[in-house]
């Protein structure tokens, strides 16, 4: 099972790479537009754009999250955000398989010291066998998910109107192997490794049945004194003047609409831009002309952005303290621990404009 979660990961990761390049482009050019004087239709439409292109970031973005290799980490956890997210993973085959989604969320509920990767795991699993029961009792169906604060726990319950269980299988649905599924349909493994999951985050799950009138199927995860009292509070924070006037600034990216985004985005704040979509291209350039900041893509053919990064500091030790990278990969442990272990500034693709301009800015104060 681990080598073959591990193969998902490397495809989702490439795949990733590939979509989050050219919606690089997309959400750019539409920023770039947006700061223009146009007619209200026109801005509107542009709106929509960034809106859907943003959606198409954000479900890439779920499921790097979902394929990446994790080593069980608890944090502060947000439980309405992180069932939110598994929902947005599984919303297209919901709909087609006419699956009504009823959410009943309670506000303010305490943060969770769990880890959301895992519940993220449980939850798509809960999701789809509910899916899976409801489409073939019924060819279609609803499912009520409710989260509730309880003294020292959050109850989550994912509620289906399926067929139900057999009385004299209640006590069995967690068990390994056990499954009322067909032959080829089903191992048997999917609520036990769910009830694994949980139990080891110190929780509880268990299954209540309304024969005919479908399944509930609850999670108890405990409320950690620690944090009892924390609430997720927006944190906004204030953007300093930008100084990236007469900044000489090297982009090297083997995406040509990055490369141009990226271009006429700094450009109209007075930065001088060279572009180059190479690493070995750029190393020479270091050598002929001074640069204030190398803006770096992580992953490119022949010498990536990591190769780059080394020769930079062999040849040019003191460039190497000016260097940001930018990718739409960040789901491969050797990536990770590559950003981790340099320590550098670093921004995931599709980005939006204005946070690189903040980044580059910071960059170029320290």
């Amino acid at each position: 099972i681990a080598g073959r979660l591990a193969s998902i990961g490397e495809l989702v990761s490439g795949v990733a790479h590939e979509i989050n390049n050219p919606l690089t482009g997309v959400l750019g050019y539409c920023q770039l537009l947006q700061d223009k004087d146009l007619p209200e239709n026109v801005r509107e439409d542009l709106e929509k754009i960034s809106s859907e292109a943003k959606r198409a970031a954000k479900i890439v973005q779920n499921l790097l999250s979902f394929a990446r290799q994790y080593k069980p980490e608890k944090v502060p956890t947000d439980i309405n955000d992180v069932i939110s997210r598994t929902l947005e993973l599984r919303n297209y085959e919901l709909k087609i398989n006419n699956i009504w989604v009823k959410t009943e969320f309670q506000a303010d509920l305490p943060l969770v010291l769990t880890d959301p990767h895992q519940l993220q795991q449980v939850f798509l699993n809960l999701i789809i066998n509910a899916e899976g029961a409801m489409v073939e009792a019924h060819g279609k169906g609803t499912l009520t998910i409710t989260t509730r604060r309880g003294d020292d726990k959050i109850e989550i319950s994912f509620a289906d109107n399926g067929p139900g269980i057999l009385k004299e299988n209640l006590n069995r649905v967690f068990d390994p192997f056990f499954t009322t599924k067909e032959v080829g349909k089903g191992t048997g493994l999917g609520l036990s490794i769910c009830h694994g999951i949980v139990t080891g985050l110190g929780g509880s799950i268990y299954a209540k049945n309304k024969r005919g009138k479908g399944v509930t199927i609850i999670v108890e995860l405990p409320v950690s004194t620690e944090i009892k009292q924390l609430r997720l509070t927006e944190i906004v924070e204030e953007e300093s003047p930008l100084e990236l006037d007469g900044a000489n600034i090297l982009v090297v990216d083997d995406e040509p609409t990055a490369c141009d985004v990226i271009s006429r985005a700094l450009s109209e704040e007075g930065c001088k831009v060279d572009i180059v979509n190479s690493s070995e291209i750029a190393l020479r350039e270091l050598g002929i002309k001074e640069y204030d900041l190398c803006l770096v893509d992580l992953k490119m053919p022949k010498m990536d952005g990591r190769e780059l990064y080394e020769a930079i500091k062999r040849r040019y030790p003191d460039m190497a303290e000016k260097v940001v990278f930018v990718t739409g990969d960040t789901v491969s442990e050797d990536a990770q621990h590559f950003l981790e272990q340099m320590g550098r500034p670093h921004m995931a693709k599709p980005f939006d404009i204005s946070k690189l301009k903040n980044l580059i800015s910071g960059v170029l104060k320290a």
